[in-house]
């Protein structure tokens, strides 16, 4: 008989640690022996909530419910949850001490899923046999779980609401739960406090059983949300004292109990945790940067941080109390609709270890007051990105100090200017003039609203060309017409890849291509304002026939396009899929995995 291959704990937790993501491969392992069960199960219960399917998920909240203390299911049957007896249970391990990573919303979903099928009879009494079947569900997702089975799961599902007639609020399902709310609120007002009471008990208890979270993530985007008041929870000072990740995600406006609740939370988890390397926080409800303070500036190793309103506030103050103590540790940050003050770009200019940056729709109240001198210029400034949109009254001197301390690092940058007027097409080109003087290492360039600069864009590369560019994209939301073939003979040999967001004639379109030495191997061209027609298809074929360089093809179909020409162009040119709602047009649908 073959044994089980000898591996030494820490040795074997290596290996899993390898295998995270890998549910079918950690399954098999807990059949092996007690230690190869006792670490893979460490290590399938770090992320439950994982799940996708809806009848994991009311076994996993089945398991959550049936594990709480009898004082806690009283108090929810006093409100009127009328959760059933059901067996205490009797596990061999702690898996609810091995979370480590804890999503808000996705414990909500479980909860909706729990309460819509909380009479399923496949419930059984709770046991290790019981955690086994339901990690089995997850490997059996994980290969592409075969037809009879899921056929198999609904016919149970519809046998467990077929022995009365359902009311239209049982049958409902979580996308129309969630996506109407207002027709689920009016039909069934307590429902929501059911959800809201249930999943903040599920909550409350994660916290008190699990040793330490590594990630937190508290996306209140449901209608039914609501910020839990952890200081009513015990325990959670030692369950934040390791979080390396916080997301912090509100939507809608909240009264006053719910936002000293917020500030609450932010200032315990600042108080716990003073090792977070991640913190995004995106909020309607106006909150004062103060507090945000107590949790950001109390950070050791702060390396990633985003900042977004989503609602302009009006009576906040300048972001400069919580910029000036900003950690060195600081390597990415963005800033969505943020006020600002000379100060705050002093401090950005003093984080020596800062990366990238990103201030979109940011802006400094005292514009008009602001004196013409010249901040101060940062040395050693390791910068390498900077996205920069529409940040309005902000003076472009500030800018321009970012780019010449960046100096040599500086290799990506996308620009989008904020307004239409004189002032800004002077601003502009102040901008693209200080980059052109001191970024010569640029290697991608993106700029939106290119017809307040195209002229000097074209001076610039004239005189400044930057010869490690391997990207350029080019771009307006408005149909000013852009005479592109202007800059064809200036462009640098090491582009590759070209993006023309923008209105281009035909006839303007064959010149560029006519007078263009670059060896272009992806050329992106979507059509916004369906404005592309059959010349302009054809003028692109005739390049990659000519050229042969050509080998990729960004374009959105058009109604103006022949179906026939668009399909013998996909045989010449390998198509890339062209999406509007990219980071350079929308980048507030910029969003970053945890």
């Amino acid at each position: 008989m073959n044994k089980v291959p000898f591996l030494a704990p820490d040795c074997l937790d290596l290996v899993l640690n390898h295998l995270e993501n890998d549910k079918d491969t950690l399954y098999s392992c807990l059949f092996l022996n007690h230690i190869w069960y006792n670490l893979a199960a460490q290590h399938l219960w770090k992320d439950p909530f994982s799940i996708t399917l809806s009848h994991q998920k009311v076994k996993l909240m089945h398991i959550y419910v049936a594990s709480l203390p009898h004082k806690e299911i009283c108090q929810l049957n006093e409100k009127g949850l009328k959760i059933p007896n059901l067996v205490t249970p009797n596990f061999k391990l702690p898996y609810f001490s091995y979370l480590k990573r804890l999503i808000y919303c996705k414990l909500e979903e479980c909860a909706l899923e729990w309460l819509l099928n909380e009479d399923d009879p496949k419930l059984m009494n709770l046991d290790d046999k019981f955690l086994l079947k339901y990690f089995e569900d997850i490997k059996d997702y994980d290969d592409n779980v075969s037809d009879d089975s899921d056929e198999e799961y609904e016919v149970n599902e519809s046998e467990s609401h077929s022995s009365e007639e359902s009311s239209d609020d049982d049958n409902m399902s979580v996308d129309n739960l969630f996506d109407d709310s207002q027709n689920r609120n009016r039909r069934n007002p307590m429902f929501a406090l059911h959800q809201q009471a249930l999943a903040m008990a599920i909550f409350k208890q994660l916290l008190a059983n699990c040793n330490k979270l590594d990630v937190l993530d508290m996306e209140l985007f449901s209608q039914n949300s609501i910020v839990p008041n952890i200081i009513h929870i015990p325990g959670c000072h030692t369950t934040f004292s390791d979080i390396a990740k916080f997301r912090f995600s509100q939507r809608g406006i909240y009264g006053d109990v719910e936002r000293a609740n917020i500030i609450c939370f932010w200032n315990i988890l600042g108080y716990s945790s003073r090792n977070i390397s991640e913190i995004e926080i995106t909020i309607d409800t106006e909150v004062d940067e103060t507090h945000l303070s107590n949790l950001i500036n109390v950070q050791e190793n702060l390396q990633y941080l985003v900042i977004r309103y989503t609602r302009r506030p009006l009576m906040l103050k300048f972001l400069h109390s919580f910029l000036e103590s900003i950690p060195q540790s600081l390597v990415f940050l963005e800033l969505y609709n943020v006020r600002l003050c000379v100060d705050s770009f002093k401090i950005l200019l003093g984080c020596k270890n800062l990366e990238e940056i990103l201030l979109i729709k940011c802006y400094d109240p005292h514009y008009l007051n602001q004196s013409q001198d010249q901040v101060l210029i940062s040395e050693g400034l390791k910068l390498r990105k900077i996205f920069w949109s529409e940040n309005n009254f902000i003076h472009y001197k500030y800018f321009v100090s970012i780019i010449e301390s960046a100096h040599n690092n500086l290799q990506k940058f996308e620009f989008i200017p904020d307004t239409y007027d004189q002032k800004s097409v002077i601003n502009t080109n102040e901008i693209l003039n200080a980059l052109a003087q001191f970024c010569p290492n640029i290697t991608f360039l993106a700029i939106m609203n290119v017809h307040l600069c195209f002229s000097n864009l074209v001076k610039l590369f004239k005189s400044h060309p930057w010869e490690r560019l391997t990207y350029l994209t080019l771009g307006s939301k408005s149909n000013y017409i852009i005479a592109l073939q202007e800059l064809a003979p200036h462009l640098p040999t090491s582009l590759h890849k070209l993006r023309i967001a923008c209105k281009v004639p035909a006839d303007d379109l064959k010149v560029f291509f006519e007078e263009c030495q670059v060896p272009i191997e992806k050329l992106s061209f979507p059509d916004i304002n369906h404005l592309h027609t059959d010349r302009h298809i054809e003028i692109v074929r005739d390049y990659a026939k000519e050229k042969r360089t050509l080998k990729y093809f960004g374009c959105t179909y058009s109604p103006n396009i022949s179906l026939e020409l668009w399909e013998k162009l996909k045989e010449i040119l390998q198509p890339t899929q062209e999406c509007h709602s990219d980071l350079f047009y929308y980048p507030l649908l910029r969003y970053r995995k945890f």
